[in-house]
């Protein structure tokens, strides 16, 4: 009996700890799903530079600058305070959250090129 009740106490003691760190899930949560990979090329445009995605969606940006001129050195996205670097012939990745409906803007760090990824409501 008091070797049931200490092994009890103890995996209480870790379930305890795991919670407090931040370890543990709700049993309904569902397992996210791996974020889709979207190729840009970058040569005096974005291509694409129309993107689709859908309400909830997580994408993954990878995008390769082919050209030097200035205009394409850097891709922002106003709407969600990304501003990113794009050294020529280096891949650059960015992780965007799960998206809202709605139009997504993105553009050159001068705002002369852009595109738009545009999001769908979830059915």
């Amino acid at each position: 009996m008091k070797v049931t009740h200490a092994i009890f106490s103890i995996a209480l003691g870790i379930t305890s700890v795991a919670s407090a760190l931040g370890c543990s899930q709700p049993a309904s949560a569902e397992p996210q799903k791996a974020p889709r990979v979207v190729e840009i090329m970058v040569h005096g445009a974005f291509v694409p530079d129309k993107i689709a995605a859908v309400e909830g969606e997580r994408l993954k940006l990878r995008l390769v600058r082919h050209d030097s001129g200035g205009c394409t050195k850097e891709i922002v996205f106003p709407s969600l305070g990304i501003r990113k670097e794009l050294p020529t012939g280096q891949p650059v990745t960015i992780d965007l959250p799960e998206l809202k409906a709605g139009e997504l803007q993105f553009e050159c760090g001068m705002g002369m090129i852009k595109g738009t990824i545009a999001v769908a409501p979830r059915k």
